[in-house]
């Protein structure tokens, strides 16, 4: 199956069957998802580029904090 881009009401559905605490879903190629309370978007677990972006958060963040 090839991966797409999922809608609000595909993930809202998702999450109904697979729960809402962490967004995992290898069929959708969304880095960033709305969360399922409150404001703002998360990370969707499944897709290795939201690694790759965690990961250069990271990264940046300790650069900062010795080189500052």
């Amino acid at each position: 199956m090839a991966r797409r881009k999922w809608t609000k009401e595909e993930i809202e559905e998702y999450r109904k069957i697979h729960g809402a605490f962490l967004y995992c879903n290898k069929e959708d190629s969304n880095i960033l998802v709305p969360k399922a309370y409150g404001i703002g978007r998360t990370v969707n677990w499944a897709n290795p580029v939201s690694w790759i972006f965690i990961l250069a958060i990271i990264i940046f963040i300790v650069i900062r904090k010795f080189f500052s």
